[in-house]
């Protein structure tokens, strides 16, 4: 990086969360180049979320802590409270201004966004203020769509090419104020009555329209607007960056794919050639993540068949879903929820399973998941979809089946249960797995180009 007055660049990272308090792939990757740059040498800060849906006021205060190198401010938030809720979950001028405060108290060579959707899209207007280089991860569809996944009510897909009062319909369709509408007036007239409605924060802020109703009109004209305020876009994978060309994104969007902290794959053991094979769900238990289709899946199996599922993920998470999934009897293999785990039992969950089942419903992004299982020699299973298609080849390091089709699934369990050698080729398939060192080294060319045009800008 360019010599400066101090020995070290300081780094911000911005993001939801951070463990141990938030735990999913946004946070667990923050959380990891952030430690490999303090690591390295550079004077590294976090700032995020801690609470998001507790205490009396829309903010109530900040904490701050320390993961080793790493110092860590955490704003505490109520997204619920205060005259307009609803614009606070893209736009919180709150946010906005305590970070102005932070940056004019510890003012970083460079910020990294990985995530601001609880934090808001105001945080890169603050930053842009302070006239400092800015990159931002783009690790989901959050500034597209205010349900982050890309996928509508009716769990069907999304290209994010659509209008107001479609993503509208879309957040509304769960609520009492819509249905009763939809009920009794012509849906021309309900479009145009709950769009008046979104655009007024003393009727949107009321519960049953709170968290739905947002203006989607100004929410697609604030947050493109401010995402152009970015250096530098990252992109996890390439059919994320294309999503986001083709919603009309424009700006240098660079495909960065995500490093891993591999550390603990030497305590990953080889699995038994003889027995049931186990496959494996790990991560999130909601409908996103695609369990249903896995368990419906082993109802198209016999008990006959020599293999079990064992799901590894907090099932209280979202207990009302677990509820749904079908009942499988004794005439079916089966399902085990193993329970929740931490980081540090990666190796004993893949040490427990033969292939991993990703029967994802979403585009996902580069889950960090695929890429464990491939650093501990694991095959994956995976819906044809997105960047996983990035990730998996089929019949070379996994298989991949049609999203949502549960037949297709259990096709693919079956092969692999009943030609074993078919798992050890997929194995020999499994490419090399980019570790977070390899991501330092191309985020540190990234950071040293953009600090260089600072550099030059000031200088001219």
């Amino acid at each position: 990086m360019p010599d400066g007055e101090s020995e070290f660049v300081k780094l911000l990272y911005l993001s939801n969360g951070y463990p141990p308090l938030q735990r999913a792939g946004t946070e667990i990757y923050t959380a990891g180049i952030a430690s490999a740059f303090a690591r390295a040498g550079h004077a590294v800060e976090v700032v995020c979320t801690g609470d998001w849906t507790t205490g009396e006021r829309a903010f109530n205060g900040v904490s701050r802590d320390r993961d080793g190198a790493v110092g860590l401010t955490r704003l505490h938030l109520n997204w619920a409270k205060g005259p307009d809720p609803n614009r606070r979950l893209y736009d919180n001028p709150q946010v906005e201004a305590v970070l102005d405060d932070y940056l004019d108290q510890t003012p970083p060579d460079l910020v990294h966004v990985t995530s601001c959707y609880t934090l808001s899209a105001s945080i890169l207007r603050a930053v842009k203020r302070h006239r400092l280089p800015l990159a931002v991860t783009l690790t989901d569809f959050w500034f597209l769509c205010p349900r982050v996944t890309l996928l509508r009510a009716d769990a069907t897909l999304c290209t994010g090419r659509t209008t107001e009062w479609e993503c509208l319909r879309c957040l509304l369709t769960d609520a009492r104020a819509y249905r009763s509408l939809a009920r009794l007036l012509p849906g021309g007239a309900v479009a145009r009555l709950l769009t008046w409605v979104s655009r007024r924060a003393w009727l949107s802020r009321r519960r049953g329209l709170r968290g739905m109703a947002l203006d989607m009109g100004e929410r697609k004209t604030t947050l493109p607007s401010l995402l152009q305020l970015a250096d530098v876009l990252i992109a996890p994978s390439h059919f994320l960056a294309d999503v986001y060309r083709a919603n009309g994104v424009e700006g240098d969007i660079r495909v960065v794919p995500y490093g891993h902290d591999v550390s603990w794959v030497g305590e990953v053991t080889r699995r038994p050639t003889a027995g049931p094979l186990t496959f494996g769900f790990v991560g999130q238990i909601r409908a996103v993540k695609g369990l249903h289709v896995l368990a419906e899946a082993l109802s198209h199996l016999s008990a006959a068949m020599p293999l079990r599922v064992d799901v590894w993920g907090d099932a209280q998470q979202d207990p009302d879903y677990v509820r749904t999934l079908p009942s499988l009897g004794p005439s079916h293999p089966p399902l085990r929820f193993r329970g929740s785990f931490t980081r540090t039992q990666l190796a004993e969950v893949f040490n427990q399973i033969d292939v991993l089942v990703v029967p994802s419903m979403w585009y996902e992004n580069n889950p960090l998941v695929v890429q464990e299982a491939f650093a501990a020699g694991r095959p994956v299973v995976a819906s044809q979809l997105g960047s996983l298609t990035e990730a998996v080849t089929h019949r070379v390091n996994g298989l991949l089946f049609e999203r949502g089709n549960a037949r297709a699934l259990a096709d693919c369990l079956r092969q692999l249960t009943v030609q074993r050698e078919l798992v050890g080729r997929l194995q020999a398939g499994i490419p090399a797995v980019k570790t977070v060192q390899d991501e330092v080294v191309a985020l540190t060319e990234l950071y040293t180009t953009m600090l260089g045009q600072v550099m030059r800008t000031h200088i001219a």
